[in-house]
């Protein structure tokens, strides 16, 4: 789904860094409403599209009422297809969404440009903000003299989720003579997220965008609520160039890989029947000493059930080892059948750490 353009409703952009071409970017919406605590079931009260025409560009320009739905914002999905259009309303005919009630379109929902001569079918389906979607079959359809414009132009970049779990992204425009730097010719950027089911990612969105005085737009960091460890998502970034709105989809990359952490833990039965043990943390391989707060541990038995058997609030020495308070052992009958979890918290965050039970000689 590249190459991909359309006119959309567009907060300024921050700055966090400029990432460049060929700069390797490593570590480090559309918004819920309360209403989407309620049971709503009921889709969007809508009449579908209502108007279609060409544009001076060759796009399409749709139009359509507004929707009525007691879950806000409503959402507006467009569905592109050339003739014969058979299956207009398949999810993958999505060539855009928006919250306005006007769109005008260039692409195709894949990426590709509308073609001079051909017929296209374009729908409207709204749905609300709790995912509830109207079901309409009302189509128009036009015959386009195809795109002219800025069409050599490209969208490049990087997003990235960080150490802190933000979003961070910094995109620009190439065209056959490189990164397009004049102010004249670029306007304001957009992007939202979809998943690998091409659904919207909500609160993952931002608009109005500007360029720095390179040719560089700069997102606004954003907490990131994407499961990158399970599914993959694309960023459809839109710039208006020379007039017109060019958008390209950008992969997300993943985090480079933090400080490993590994809890350790010695526990053993003295000759006096008694449980004591050292607590410490290694960060990188590299045992702590700073940085560390308390520790604290419980024993379970097989079954997972605590002994009673605990103790917190432990502190480290300056070596960084967490000695703890020695305490009778006669509840533990079976060595083999024995687990402690224990946690010590470093660099401001708990580690949690599991080991068994040994006897002393």
């Amino acid at each position: 789904m590249s190459n991909l353009l359309f006119f959309d409703a567009g907060v300024q952009g921050t700055s966090i860094g400029s990432i460049r071409p060929n700069h390797l970017v490593t570590g480090g919406s559309f918004q819920p409403t309360s209403q989407a605590c309620v049971v709503d079931l009921t889709p969007p009260v809508f009449s579908g599209i209502d108007f279609l025409t060409r544009g001076a560009l060759g796009q399409l320009r749709a139009s359509w009422l507004a929707a009525t739905d007691t879950s806000a914002p409503i959402r507006y999905e467009v569905y592109v297809e050339a003739d014969p259009a058979a299956n207009l309303f398949n999810p993958v005919n999505i060539a855009l969404v928006t919250t306005n009630l006007n769109a005008d379109i260039f692409a195709l929902a894949n990426g590709t440009l509308l073609q001079s001569g051909v017929k296209y079918f374009v729908g409207v389906r709204a749905i609300d903000a709790v995912g509830n979607r109207n079901a309409n079959t009302v189509s128009l359809f036009q015959i386009t003299p195809g795109i002219t414009g800025a069409t050599n132009a490209s969208i490049n970049g990087v997003f990235a989720v960080n150490n802190n779990s933000q979003l961070i992204a910094n995109f620009w425009v190439n065209d056959n003579d490189g990164v397009i730097t004049s102010p004249a010719r670029l306007g304001l950027a957009s992007y939202v997220i979809y998943d690998q089911n091409g659904n919207l990612v909500p609160s993952m969105s931002q608009n109005n965008i500007s360029a720095d005085s390179e040719g560089f737009y700069e997102i606004t960091p954003v907490a990131s609520v994407l499961d990158l460890d399970n599914t993959f998502y694309t960023v459809k970034v839109t710039i208006l160039v020379d007039g017109v709105p060019v958008a390209y989809n950008l992969p997300i990359t993943y985090p480079e890989a933090g400080p490993q952490y590994e809890p350790r833990a010695v526990f053993s039965i003295d000759a006096s029947n008694q449980l004591q043990a050292t607590i410490w943390i290694t960060k990188n391989s590299e045992q702590l000493s700073t940085n560390l707060g308390t520790a604290s541990y419980t024993v379970y038995n097989k079954e997972g059930a605590s002994l009673g058997i605990s103790q917190s609030g432990i502190t480290a020495d300056v070596n960084g080892l967490f000695k703890t308070t020695p305490v009778l052992s006669t509840a533990l009958n079976d060595l083999t059948h024995y687990t402690v979890i224990f946690t010590i918290t470093a660099d401001g965050a708990a580690r949690k750490g599991a080991v068994g039970i040994t006897v002393a000689e």
